[in-house]
């Protein structure tokens, strides 16, 4: 009887250092001190290797070193076709009107403009004062003149223009008239008066407005479109065509 009560009092004690001796084995494991309280074993740091920002994080590029060299070598664009001038072929130079020869000052025969585009020549008075506006270049090329009435007496007299284009040796230019309907607008496809002349000296005249013995009460002024257009030869800014529009000339 007294052995089973001392039994029962030392089973407790058992326990008790049974339970200590456990709580210092798992402290040395993870390397605190032994006489820590368990509680604790909750807020210890826990070692994860290298810190990891997932806010930023950039995934490694899947295009192999070298990967755009590869593209364009595996891709040619041909650019390049036997190191010539990027490709251009000599053949549409020549239909374009372009020395390919590489003098200095070739250039395009197109036109920079088109009609409705016109480089703006300002104004002429069609029945008074003769005015004068010129213009120079080495391709085709639009402008637009004003043709003014500025006659006011009672007696009917017409409008005219005069367009005379020079040609430069070797190379053929001819100029068309187109003359507005009305006071306002732009004629861009009816030709009203032109001039195609091999070589030398292209004139056109256009005559319109008042007609008859007496003056018809109205203004007849009108917007009138000049045509240059290159028909052969080779286009060079050293050697140009000269354009001069004449109002009220005969």
């Amino acid at each position: 009887m007294k052995l089973r009560r001392l039994r029962g009092a030392l089973y407790p004690v058992l326990v008790a250092g049974s339970v200590a001796g456990l709580v210092a084995l798992v402290g040395c494991a993870v390397g605190s001190d032994p006489g820590a309280d368990i509680s604790q074993l909750d807020s210890l740091p826990v070692e994860a290797g290298p810190a990891v920002d997932s806010g930023s994080t950039t995934l490694p590029s899947t295009t192999p070193r070298g990967g755009d060299d590869t593209a364009d070598a595996g891709t040619g664009t041909g650019d390049d076709s036997g190191g010539g001038g990027g490709g251009t072929d000599a053949g549409t130079d020549a239909a374009m009107g372009v020395d390919s020869g590489g003098g200095g000052g070739t250039t395009s025969c197109s036109s920079p403009n088109v009609c409705t585009g016109a480089t703006d020549l300002g104004s002429v008075s069609g029945d008074t004062g003769a005015d004068v506006k010129t213009a120079s270049g080495s391709g085709s090329q639009w402008f637009k003149v004003r043709v003014t009435e500025d006659d006011s007496s009672i007696t009917a007299i017409s409008l005219i223009v005069k367009a005379e284009l020079t040609s430069p040796p070797g190379t053929n230019f001819d100029v068309f008239l187109y003359v507005a309907g009305g006071s306002s607008g732009q004629e861009c496809s009816a030709v009203n008066a032109s001039s195609t002349n091999a070589s030398g000296l292209d004139t056109a005249k256009s005559e319109f407005g008042e007609s008859g013995v007496f003056s018809n009460g109205s203004d007849d002024s009108r917007t009138v479109s000049v045509e240059v257009r290159w028909i052969s030869g080779t286009c060079s800014a050293a050697t140009p065509w000269t354009l001069t529009i004449r109002g009220d000339t005969p």
